[in-house]
Formats: structure tokens, sequence, C-alpha cells
């Protein structure tokens, strides 16, 4: 799938959604509840922006060789699915789900899948990173915490990627498909997903675990993040 087109999509939805998180600060009762009915309509507009675009994508996978696996989905549909969850948000306008994708090539089937799915968990650890340093960055301005202990936390979670990796979860298989090169090799392409509630939990666990290496008092701090 084309980044920057996913890119796009999520650029429209973070200023859709802040401008609604701005209005629902300030509204109560009968306005509340028509904001929550237009988020609602906004999600399904994108919904079906986004079957539409799989739509187009299946076909040009198609054409491109690609098969799916004995027993999955249509690829149209296994598309469709993917794209769905990367449009699907929580009430306050957040993803509802962490999606990414890759692709491998190998000399057989199962390890180009092997390659690309964890690639995709690794490109999972990096957003499910961001998303924890955001949170950690804001405890830190909140928070009257010393110099040394906030540079702590800063170089933990900047090389946590790895480490949120190794402690993820099964993953959800969104997309699974590959084709035969004129040499013979095999490129798989798969999608995964992962609860975006689930992954920080266990992104913020992780990093608790690293941090208690160093100081339990200051791995003590996470647990104020509400996760």
């Amino acid at each position: 799938m084309k980044k920057t087109l996913l890119i796009s999509v999520f650029a429209c939805i973070a200023l859709s959604f802040s401008l609604e998180a701005m209005a629902q600060d300030k509204a109560s009762g009968k306005e509340r509840k028509g904001i929550e009915k237009h988020e609602k309509m906004l999600n399904k507009d994108l919904e079906k922006k986004a079957i539409k675009e799989a739509r187009k994508e299946a076909k040009k996978l198609t054409k491109e060789g690609f098969k799916v696996l004995v027993g999955k989905l249509p690829l149209d549909k296994q598309l469709e699915n993917s794209w769905q969850k990367q449009v699907e948000l929580t009430t306050d306008g957040n993803p509802y789900w962490y999606v990414a994708s890759s692709r491998a090539i190998g000399g057989n089937q199962s390890s180009a899948q092997l390659q690309a799915t964890n690639a995709a968990k690794i490109d999972l650890a990096g957003q499910i990173q961001t998303k924890v340093s955001q949170l950690i960055e804001a405890k830190v301005a909140n928070d009257d915490m010393g110099q040394q202990e906030a540079a702590s936390l800063s170089s933990v979670v900047a090389s946590s990627k790895s480490v949120i990796s190794a402690n993820l979860g099964r993953t959800i298989p969104l997309v699974e498909i590959y084709r035969t090169l004129e040499n013979n090799n095999v490129e798989v392409m798969v999608t995964v997903g992962y609860s975006a509630d689930a992954a920080t939990k266990a992104g913020i666990k992780a990093i608790r675990e690293e941090l208690a290496k160093k100081s339990e008092e200051l791995a003590k701090e996470l647990d104020k993040l509400g996760y």
C-alpha cells in the first residue's frame, strides 16, 4: 500500500478530530450528542473511502500476480478489512488500531512470510514507541521531575523499539498474500493489526521493566500514566 496515501488519510483524520475534540471540551448535553453523532458520520465517510481505495489496490495487486493463501479471505476482502481498521477511531478521535504492512522475498513462502511479519511487527513497535514517548513527554512536562530522571526516561524510550517488539503479543493478520517471481523466489506481503490500547499497555510494560533495571522508583513513575 502506498505510504503517502496512508499518511494523507491519517493527516485528515488528525485534523478533523482535533477540531472535534476542541468542540467537545465546550459542549454538553444535546451539543455533545450532536458532536458524537457527527463523529460517527465522519467515521462512516472515511470507511467508505477506505473500501473504495482498497478495491482499487486489490485490482492492482492481482494484476501484479499476487494470490491469497489457501483458506484465507479473497484479496479485496482482506484489504477492505485492513483499510477499515486503519480509519477506525475511538470516540475521542484516536486510532483504535495500530496497522503495519511489509513485503519480503525469500527462497520459499514460509521464510518470506516470517521476514515480512517480523518487519511489520518492528513497524508496529515504532508506532507504539512514538505514542509512549508522547505520553512520557507530557508527564515529564507536567511533573516536577529532575533533569537526570527525565533524561533516563527519554534514554530508555529512545532505545525501546526492539524491546517493545519482543514483548508484543499475537498480532492480528489482516492481509497475507504472495506471488512467485521469475527466479522462483517468493514475495510475500503482510499487513498486521494490534489494538492501540493493548499495544500502548504492552509498550509501557516493556519500558517499565527496562527502567526497573536502573531504578524501581523511576519505573513507578510510569504507573501514574494510567495504563
